[in-house]
């Protein structure tokens, strides 16, 4: 931000006292994200609103060209402090994968386990020590003020050797494109709001956390549950993260860069957008009736052993560490969740099992990230209820 009074926020009444929404069209962010690095000149330069001194500045005579910082681990630290100030946690993150590099954030951490996140001396540790020149990362769903803090849209662009998207999706190119037709269908406008344009071509849309009932969590892709939104659109909400507007890619020599106007601030959720993120799930089909003679309280004892094995699961995963095989070890877990799914469908779910092995999986470094994760997840599950599945009567 070019100030204290630009950014996501600048009071002491919350991280996003002060709201200016974005008059930037509907029109305007699937622009950007079709161009890529480029944008309308008449639009004026896009940069990061967190723009310390450091922070790079576009080359004399061209809009796409940006030049990297004289010091890049001085450019991530002036980052990483103005975003704390704002009052929100950072945590150093890969430059290559944007894996975290710190674990202990995840949906169960603790006020103290997520102490160090919030303090600047710990950050300024962090970026004039062994990460000085990792990518800045926000951890969702968390704010020193409300203890809410941000639920952020990313919105990815559709890779060229990525499989075919389901028929109803056929239309899009990018997460922009699904999130327009599902504005339209709800017979709303486009959500503006603080806006960030991604190295790749993404565009993250930070919005505030409810202000009452649960917290947002985190999905990726499609899924039947909430809040899965759609392909290519992924949820970072509580336990998640994302790289901070402003930190510099040394790998694509770009910063994530702000694509809303000056001023802008996350806006609380559109009713509509809330509501989908929070949609109930699914009915389940009917039970088949149970045999007179079939005892009753077994199922008691299943669900509670069914809520121990996902907690221990999650546990187990977390403290993982580098050479442990973390990939194999999140595959078969999934499975053997996927397992015991028909002993306790109701604690079991899908959303559930998939929302605690991610957490995990990230605190844990699992190499390849959230992508690696997603997969291990994805087919370890699909298998565990296949095997059960071939073994029924």
């Amino acid at each position: 931000m070019g100030g204290n009074d630009e950014g996501p926020g600048a009071t002491n009444a919350g991280p996003f006292h002060a709201k200016c929404p974005s008059p930037t069209p509907a029109a305007r962010i699937p622009t950007l994200l079709v161009l890529g690095r480029a944008h309308s000149p008449s639009a004026g330069v896009i940069v990061p609103d967190v723009l310390p001194t450091s922070a790079p500045e576009p080359v004399s005579g061209s809009s796409e060209v940006v030049r990297p910082p004289a010091d890049l681990g001085a450019h991530q630290l002036a980052v990483a402090l103005e975003w704390s100030r704002r009052g929100l946690p950072v945590i150093p993150c890969s430059r290559k994968d944007k894996r975290p590099m710190v674990g202990g954030f995840g949906r169960t951490a603790t006020a103290e386990d997520m102490a160090p996140f919030f303090d600047p001396d710990q950050v300024r540790a962090w970026w004039t020590g062994r990460y000085r020149r990792a990518h800045v990362g926000l951890l969702t769903g968390r704010s020193r003020f409300d203890h809410r803090g941000l639920v952020v849209i990313d919105l990815d662009m559709l890779k060229p050797d990525a499989a075919p998207l389901p028929e109803e999706f056929a239309y899009a190119s990018s997460g922009a494109d699904v999130l327009e037709h599902l504005a339209a269908e709800a017979g709303a406008d486009w959500p503006d709001t603080y806006t960030v344009l991604t190295p790749s071509g993404g565009v993250h849309l930070y919005f505030e956390q409810p202000a009452d009932g649960p917290l947002i969590g985190c999905a990726t892709g499609a899924g039947t549950t909430a809040p899965h939104l759609g392909p290519l659109i992924d949820v970072r909400g509580h336990g998640g993260l994302v790289i901070a507007g402003g930190s510099y890619s040394p790998v694509q020599e770009i910063p994530y860069r702000r694509a809303s106007p000056p001023g802008s601030r996350p806006v609380p959720l559109p009713p509509w957008l809330l509501a989908m993120l929070r949609r109930p799930a699914p009915a389940a089909p009917a039970a088949a009736p149970r045999p007179a003679s079939a005892p009753t309280a077994a199922g008691t004892r299943a669900e509670r052993y069914a809520e121990a094995a996902l907690r221990n699961t999650e546990q187990t995963i977390r403290a993982l560490r580098e050479g442990d095989d973390r990939r194999n070890k999140v595959y078969s877990a999934a499975i053997r969740l996927g397992e015991l799914h028909h002993t306790a469908p109701d604690i079991l779910t899908e959303a559930a099992v998939h929302d605690a092995l991610m957490t995990a999986a990230v605190a844990c470094g699992i190499k390849g990230g959230e992508s690696q994760a997603e997969k291990c997840i994805t087919n370890g599950w699909a298998r565990g209820l296949r095997s059960t599945a071939a073994g029924a009567a």
